[in-house]
């Protein structure tokens, strides 16, 4: 019976890759950390195993076949060195993962057309999924650890209810869903939606902070908005900290 295709290729990959590699499920087992049994659970196909599972699997084929010497598919001409094998292997589980969570249509938010805390919220959300929405304690290992990032922000952030705190967290998720950059377009962006969701004064202390770019444009914008408030042509809501 065929099953969801994405999954499909990738327990496909896995037991091709075994195969070729002409290795058993207990000869994989003495080299990491798995029974034979998890192991080929893993290349099953029944369900999407776990990232590091599927990590595993090429790990323990790779600690018996030092050099590679085999293919693989026709994606990787010639013999796959391992990195190569890696980032097929996390493609293939990530529109499995995706798959399984309904998120195939969910693309990716450019920063620059972020300019609030809702459209912040998605845009993370989006990073979120589209890494194939990583386990929490996954995203804090590759961050910066749970001082900076707690499971319980992290999990406000992933579900669309929180903005990251400070500069700080942001760079921690961005690296724990994969995007290692620290982009200043982001954090143009996160300054911007932050801003937009606290009080006047602490708004105009962090768009000091900001990148050049945004500062200059949202400065002058804070500033349009602070002469309508003391004009009584406005007047602010409630501080939100969503």
């Amino acid at each position: 019976m065929t099953g969801p295709p994405h999954l499909e290729s990738l327990a496909l990959y896995l037991r091709a890759y075994r195969a070729t590699a002409g290795v058993t499920y207990e000869e994989m087992s003495q080299y990491v950390d798995a029974s034979p049994a998890t192991l080929k659970r893993t290349a099953a196909g029944a369900k999407v195993p776990r990232w590091d599972r599927v990590a595993q699997f090429q790990d323990a084929i790779r600690e018996i076949n030092d050099v590679a010497l085999y293919k693989v598919d026709e994606a990787l001409p010639g013999p796959p060195d391992s990195h190569r094998v890696r980032e097929a292997l996390h493609t293939l589980w990530t529109y499995a993962r995706r798959e399984e969570r309904g998120t195939l249509d969910v693309k990716k938010v450019a920063p620059e057309t972020v300019g609030n805390p809702a459209e912040l919220r998605y845009a993370l959300w989006a990073l979120y999924e589209t890494a194939g929405a990583p386990p929490l304690r996954t995203i804090q290992a590759r961050g910066s650890g749970e001082l900076i990032l707690p499971l319980s922000s992290l999990a406000r952030i992933v579900s669309q209810e929180a903005i990251p705190a400070d500069d700080q967290q942001l760079i921690a998720l961005l690296n724990g869903v994969g995007r290692r950059e620290t982009s200043p377009t982001w954090h143009g962006r996160w300054t911007k939606a932050r801003a937009r969701a606290i009080s006047p004064r602490e708004a105009s202390r962090m768009l000091q902070h900001a990148p050049d770019a945004d500062r200059d444009r949202d400065v002058l914008s804070f500033r349009r908005v602070s002469r309508a408030r003391m004009n009584g042509e406005i007047r602010l809501g409630p501080t939100r900290t969503g």
